[in-house]
């Protein structure tokens, strides 16, 4: 990248006008933020009797790193105000993070310790920067790696800018999935967590996704300084057994309150669950599985499919029951799209399937799982009435190591 003007080789540089005369050095270089695009540079800043003093870029004739030359006389500088989506280069992003969404592995916050500008269509333009990865302390290759990243991969953190028009999109970050954002929100700042937060609760949808995947200590903060009323309404679209696992991780005082403003039918659904141990089956399952009367054809079971206005979201796997609910069978959701049409779904199903007990362990679970390579196990009562489903990505969320996803980290090199 020979070609590429980079910000730390022109800071400081002599800043002159039409007759030679130098007004200062250049102590920062003011962008505007362009969606899905280059930032544009507008202008250089330089201080003059501590006052910073505006360079505007159509009144630069030479951008170097020995001299910026300006069309400028004496007395013609003007102060600096920041204009909206405008950003000061070193201020504002140097040793900030971004949000770089390219990683090799997954997403993560970097630092940006430089800039690289090049000139484009009669303007100057940021297209690259160097970032600092910071790796775990923890691993024996921790380090801080530099390397250069196409600015479009990234997206800037810059709530902490002071002009209200500057804020995270949620289209910046949509792309991701819940996940990864909530593995960025407990590296965050708190600032930086509340500036992502912020962007999410654009679609309380998404945001409800983004908060199943946090720890306890992460939903915590993030629901820390919001109301019991945005509270109650964000467990009313979260999973049942997500959202019992948040309504748990708030002080014991605002429990009730916020428990009494969760819409109903969940708030019923969540009070079943809170009955049972978290580490348990039934503190584990969730209620919202598709099951299916015996005797419902392939045909009228993809119908149902259909016209339900939501699925779960790991459907794997149909269940069979009764007239009064108790458990017959189980089939993948891949056996039903394969048999034909007029095939009864309990002549498909598995009738040996396991089951297990509200009151069965993790450990329990995970060794059934593993043992007979189920997706999904179904938790039954006494009567075997089907209570709900233990998924696998439940228990495995609860099997992994805290230090595991730190090393995922260190290993994205």
């Amino acid at each position: 990248m020979d070609d590429v003007l980079w910000l730390s080789a022109i800071r400081r540089a002599p800043v002159l006008g039409r007759g030679g005369h130098e007004f200062g050095r250049v102590d920062d270089v003011v962008l505007r933020l362009v969606e899905a695009s280059y930032p544009v540079v507008v202008g250089v800043l330089v201080h003059v009797d501590d006052q910073p003093m505006f360079v505007p870029a159509d009144r630069i004739e030479e951008f170097g790193t020995e001299r910026i030359v300006t069309t400028l006389e004496e007395g013609e500088l003007g102060r600096f105000e920041r204009r909206p989506q405008e950003v000061l280069a070193v201020r504002d992003l140097l040793e900030h993070h971004l949000i770089w969404s390219k990683s090799k592995l997954r997403p993560r916050l970097v630092s940006a310790r430089d800039l690289g500008m090049i000139p484009f269509a009669g303007e100057w333009r940021v297209i690259a920067v160097d970032v600092a990865q910071e790796h775990h302390r923890r691993f024996w290759h921790a380090k801080r790696e530099a390397r250069v990243v196409d600015w479009r991969d990234l997206v800037p953190l810059v709530g902490h800018v002071p002009s209200a028009r500057i804020r995270l999109e949620l289209r910046s970050i949509r792309r991701l999935h819940p996940a990864e954002l909530a593995d960025l929100l407990e590296d965050a700042s708190e600032s930086e967590g509340r500036e992502i937060m912020a962007a999410l609760q654009a679609d309380p949808a998404f945001e409800a996704d983004v908060m199943e995947e946090l720890t306890p200590q992460g939903r915590r903060d993030a629901i820390r300084e919001r109301s019991d009323a945005e509270v109650g309404e964000l467990l009313g679209t979260m999973e049942p057994d997500d959202a019992v696992d948040l309504l748990m991780s708030l002080e014991q005082e605002r429990r009730e309150s916020v428990l009494a403003l969760v819409p109903e039918p969940q708030q019923a659904t969540i009070k079943r669950l809170l009955a049972y141990n978290p580490e348990s089956a039934g503190g584990l399952m969730t209620t919202d599985v598709v099951a299916l009367a015996a005797g419902t054809t392939v045909a009228e079971a993809c119908g149902t499919l259909r016209a339900r206005a939501a699925v779960p979201e790991n459907l794997w796997v149909l269940f069979v029951v009764d007239a009064e609910g108790r458990f017959l069978g189980q089939l993948p959701l891949v056996a039903l799209l394969r048999a034909a049409d007029d095939a009864s779904v309990d002549q498909l199903a598995d009738t040996e399937a396991r089951t297990v007990r509200p009151d069965a362990d993790l450990t329990e679970v995970a060794v059934l799982m593993a043992d007979f390579n189920l997706a999904a196990v179904a938790v039954v009562d006494a009567e075997g009435v089907l209570l709900g489903a233990v998924t696998v990505d439940d228990v495995l969320v609860r099997t992994i190591q805290p230090g595991w996803r730190r090393r995922a980290e260190a290993l994205d090199g």
